[in-house]
């Protein structure tokens, strides 16, 4: 029984995988400290736009960090890390982390949370230029739940701003198949 037991785990924790978890613990310990040292040095009259090249790489630095998360289907931890990269941003002005708001979305609708991933791609849709996968991503969680005329407008929505996006206009044809 033992064996099994330690068997199973070191299939379940394989050495690269332990080697990008530590990884990502350091480089988010060195993102802190790059915060605090935002919060000393560069604040004050005539730093504005070293703070706000400052904000918008530690928000990057979130971004990718999460990113490598979804790919070990680590969600939730994910999700928190799109979430500091969001609000870095937000404090420091009102630029949106476009990016991270949708791949947030992307994750909390894998991981069951379809009302949480629309708020996040409602504050995202009016961007502009409009960008055909946000209104993509909303036409496969309204299909999931079973809105399909939901579903087929915001295929179509999809198309109209990019007519060669073929993950959409494949979407629209195979539920109009059924």
């Amino acid at each position: 029984m033992k064996d099994s037991y330690h068997q199973t785990l070191a299939t379940a924790v394989s050495p690269e995988r332990m080697e990008r978890v530590l990884d990502r613990d350091k480089q988010e310990i060195e993102i802190e400290k790059q915060i605090d040292e935002l919060r000393t040095s560069l604040s004050g009259p005539g730093k504005k736009k070293e703070r706000a090249e400052a904000t918008k790489n530690i928000s990057r630095k979130y971004y990718e960090l999460a990113n490598g998360l979804v790919e070990d289907a680590l969600y939730s931890e994910a999700v928190d890390l799109y979430s500091k990269s969001i609000t870095i941003l937000k404090k420091e002005g009102n630029k949106k982390a476009v990016d991270s708001y949708f791949n947030r979305a992307i994750t909390l609708a894998m991981m069951g949370y379809p009302k949480m991933a629309m708020d996040d791609l409602r504050l995202i849709s009016k961007v502009s230029p409009p960008k055909a996968d946000i209104y993509f991503v909303k036409g496969q969680i309204f299909e999931s739940l079973g809105k399909e005329k939901l579903a087929e407008r915001m295929y179509k929505k999809s198309l109209d701003i990019d007519p060669s996006f073929y993950r959409a206009a494949h979407s629209l044809e195979t539920m109009h198949l059924r």
